[in-house]
Formats: structure tokens, C-alpha cells, sequence
């Protein structure tokens, strides 16, 4: 079903820190979207935000947000544990929501959006960054399903203070920055995962975090359902000048291809079918625009570019990943029922 909709759509923001900055200039840059509010619990940021970004108004309440009819989309970027509460309220309210990774920092708040979502007919679409890069596109579309992978997330030194090393506000690095491995590897072997093996804990900050249950580094094994395997790298033991932040290693029988340079430079090599030789390419394609996505998904009333299922995914790998750390054993991964159907 096509909406009727051809006016702009409403939108506003709840959360303006450095990630909502962006999500500000999505909006702004999409001339199907009227910016008409700004919310943080920081008033003096809702009120930087909407002096810079203009719109109607700013306010600390999200709940003016939420009662706003001529807010249609509501973009949520604030820290990881108010994902969930936030995004039922929107549902609630009735809106379209666009949320920052993590979809929420456990399974079942995953699962508690999801229903809402179902419930008020309306569009999540999921942040995860790296697929909306030209480059990763662009291994996704001339590779097959990967069958082997590596994937590593590799910081610098880190603030512990930050929020995002706190416990039930951000989780850790795993929330912050490993969750977009546990996505990209599910993506890019087109397969739900059934087993992780992991290891690690406090391993480059024993005793220096502000809960034993903060992990600040992951070397894990990922089975899919396919049979394909990855292996995933997270820590702030040291940031490398040659592989960058982030590198990304995948190979499906045939062709590999690596991406690089912050995912926005993709390599790939391809053997020629009857010599044998070998050809590589790299190029860096732009990234895609993103509020776009999610208003022809709700203007064509499709699943948005990155829909609330992957986002349920990648944290029940989270939370394989950090069972299998604590415990030392190896979790199979297990999918809601529903969700396989």
C-alpha cells in the first residue's frame, strides 16, 4: 500500500549530543522532513540545537514531544539504556521512529519494541552506520554470502568516565562500537548466528571500571546457520595507524574483499575463472542517504532500510558475547520463534 502523504513529514529530536548533530543534518538535508522540535534533558543543548538547526521549539520533556500530532518521526539518539522506554512511548504516541544503536541493551526490551512497533503499525528504522557506507554496499553487492569473515573494532585510549563505560546507561564498548560488528557480520553472511564462543572480560582495565560486569574486550567465534564462520575483535588495547578503528576482512569461496579506512574504502579481489589471475579493485563509493530511506518506507508502507529485526539480533549477539565471556562456555544463539517465521 502506497500513503497519501505528500507533505513533509514532522520530525524532532530527543537527544542532542555529538550524534544527534548528525541526525540534525539528515533532517535539515531532506526536503521531505520539516524539523520542528529539539529535546534533551540538557536544556541548554535542546536550546543550541534549535538555534543552529531552527524548527519550532526546544524542550527538556519528551513528553511534549510525544504529544505533538504534527510530529510524525521521532529520531532518538540518547544514551543506550532509554532506548526502550523511549521508543515505546513513541510507538505509543504513534509516531515513526528512527533509533540509535543499540535497538536496546537486552533482548527482550528488543522484543518489547518490536510488539509496539506492530501494534501502532508505524517504522523503525535501526542506526547501524556501517550499512549505509557506499563501500560496504558495495562488497555486499558483488560478494556472495560470506562464508569466512573477520571483523575488529580496535580503540585508542579511552575516558572511562564517558557514559557510554557506564552500566545501564552504556554498557560499555560492547553497546557503544561492538555491536555494529555483531550486525555487519550477521549482514554480510546473510544468516542468523547459532553459536558464539568469546573470551575476554577487564582485560585492559582490570579492576578500573565502574562494574565487574562492563567488558572492555571480546576475541570470539561465530557460527551461522549456513555453516559460514567469522571471527570478531573488539578493544581499546591500542588504535593502529595501518588498519584504522575499524577493518573488515570477507571472503565467500571465491572472491575477498576488505574494508577499510572507517568502512568508507572497500578492496576487492577477484580470480579471473579460467587462469586463475587475480584482479583487484578499491574504491570508495559515497554513503547513502539516510532519513530518505525511512520516509519512502513509510510513504510505500515497505520494511525501512535497516527494520527492527537486525537490531533484535545483533543484541541477543551481545548478549551470546558477553554470556560466553562470563561463563567460558560456548551459547548457542536462539531467535524469538516469531521471528523465524
Amino acid at each position: 500500500m502506497t500513503s497519501s502523504h505528500d507533505q513533509p513529514f514532522g520530525w524532532a529530536l530527543i537527544g542532542c549530543g555529538s550524534v544527534g548533530n548528525s541526525h540534525s543534518r539528515w533532517a535539515v538535508a531532506t526536503p521531505d522532513i520539516e524539523v520542528h522540535a529539539f529535546c534533551d534533558i540538557n536544556e541548554e543543548a535542546a536550546g543550541s540545537y534549535y538555534e543552529q538547526f531552527e524548527g519550532r521549539y526546544y524542550t527538556t520533556d519528551a513528553e511534549r514531544i510525544f504529544a505533538d500530532d504534527e510530529i510524525e518521526i521521532v529520531t532518538i539518539a540518547t544514551t543506550h539504556g532509554t532506548h526502550a522506554e523511549l521508543a515505546l512511548a513513541a510507538f505509543e504516541a504513534g509516531k515513526h521512529v528512527y533509533l540509535e544503536k543499540p535497538m536496546a541493551m537486552t533482548s527482550a526490551d528488543c522484543m518489547r519494541i518490536y510488539h509496539a512497533m506492530q501494534a501502532a503499525g508505524k517504522k523503525l528504522m535501526i542506526n547501524f552506520s556501517i550499512r549505509f557506507s557506499g563501500a560496504t554496499r558495495a562488497i555486499k553487492s558483488r560478494l556472495q554470502p560470506a562464508k569466512v569473515s573477520h571483523a575488529q573494532v580496535m580503540l585508542g585510549r579511552e575516558d572511562l568516565t564517558r557514559w557510554q563505560w557506564l552500566p545501564g546507561i552504556g554498557g560499555g564498548p560492547l553497546f557503544d562500537v561492538g555491536v555494529h560488528l555483531a550486525d555487519l557480520l550477521c549482514w554480510m553472511h546473510d544468516s542468523p548466528p547459532v553459536e558464539i564462543s568469546a573470551t575476554g572480560g577487564q582485560v585492559t582495565h582490570p579492576g578500573q571500571l565502574a562494574s565487574p560486569d562492563i567488558i572492555d574486550t571480546v576475541a570470539a567465534n561465530i557460527r551461522f546457520a549456513n555453516g559460514s564462520v567469522a571471527t570478531y575483535l573488539m578493544s581499546d588495547a591500542g588504535f593502529s595507524e595501518k588498519l584504522t578503528k575499524w577493518f573488515f576482512t570477507f571472503n565467500d569461496g571465491q572472491q575477498s574483499a576488505v574494508l577499510d579506512k572507517h568502512f568508507s574504502r572497500a578492496t576487492i579481489t577477484t580470480p579471473d575463472p579460467v587462469s586463475g589471475e587475480l584482479t583487484t579493485e578499491s574504491y570508495s563509493p559515497p554513503f547513502i542517504e539516510r532519513m530518505p530511506l525511512l520516509v519512502d518506507a513509510i510513504r510505500n508502507d515497505t520494511d525501512p532500510y535497516v527494520p527492527a529485526y537486525p537490531g533484535i539480533v545483533a543484541t541477543l549477539v551481545l548478549e551470546s558475547l558477553i554470556a560466553s565471556v562470563h561463563s567460558g562456555q560456548p551459547q548457542k544463539v536462539e531467535l524469538p520463534a516469531e521471528l523465524n517465521a
